[in-house]
């Protein structure tokens, strides 16, 4: 291997090598409890869009530096490079016209991986919570779910106060998924008696205010379902599936037993 070939690989290869696992690492921990990066194939497609430019500006960077100051190891840039994924302080120090320009790209990636981080979130709760025909069920479903999580609250490396936190959020949640359950409940019997009295159907108006009352049940049921989305793993998704598939007329048993 000739000299030009040996300043290539360690001028150029080797930090965008290192730099890429770093990088990961990084945005494992950055997004952890906000997302799913190998969640869908365009999640993934961002996060690996990010870790390609973070390891291109690490092989510039160090291309262009070594030559100037070849006291810096090569894979250092690339570890610099990589952990500059962790999020920092704003400070009002004046950017080089250069760094402006390569932390713009980097910002932009970011924000583009976050936007898709959350859409996938939201759709994945939003088929979580499709397909029911009342409140009752959703309320079946959402207990079923709470109960999920707080059966796999205790994992290896969490804190006691990120336990406790957590139980808080999903008991909070799962009751204000109840307390919507319990106003369209209410709701459907006034409009029900109302009929009954006057001896009539349902007004659209009647019908659009019990669609809006389902509606924001399903929003609290789906801001339930964030929290399984948020901190469970792939694996838990088909466990979440078996609570939304079994048989609601069992599972309605359950009910008047809260």
């Amino acid at each position: 291997m000739t000299g030009n070939q040996t300043s290539v690989l360690s001028e150029w290869v080797l930090p965008a090598a290192v730099c890429a696992p770093v990088t990961w690492v990084c945005l494992v921990h950055r997004f952890r409890g906000q997302g799913r990066l190998l969640g869908t194939v365009r999640s993934f497609s961002s996060a690996l869009a990010v870790v390609l430019w973070t390891s291109a500006m690490a092989a510039l960077a160090s291309g262009l530096l070594l030559p100037h100051a070849s006291s810096v190891p090569p894979a250092a840039v690339g570890v610099v490079a990589g952990a500059g994924l962790v999020p920092k302080k704003r400070t009002e120090q004046a950017e080089h016209p250069v760094m402006a320009i390569v932390t713009l790209g980097h910002s932009l990636l970011i924000n583009s991986l976050m936007l898709r981080l959350q859409t996938d979130r939201a759709e994945w709760c939003a088929r979580m919570t499709g397909g029911f025909d009342n409140c009752w069920e959703l309320d079946v479903f959402a207990d079923r779910v709470a109960r999920h999580l707080k059966a796999r609250v205790d994992v290896p490396g969490r804190s006691p106060k990120g336990r406790s936190g957590l139980v808080t959020a999903i008991e909070g949640r799962y009751e204000d998924v109840r307390a919507a359950v319990q106003q369209a409940d209410t709701l459907e019997t006034e409009i029900e008696k109302a009929c009954k009295d006057e001896q009539r159907e349902r007004t659209p108006q009647e019908t659009g205010r019990m669609l809006r009352a389902f509606g924001e049940t399903e929003h609290f049921c789906a801001y339930l379902l964030e929290l399984a989305h948020a901190h469970g793993k792939r694996s838990d998704d088909k466990k979440i599936l078996a609570l939304r598939r079994q048989h609601l007329y069992a599972a309605a048993a359950e009910v008047p037993a809260r």
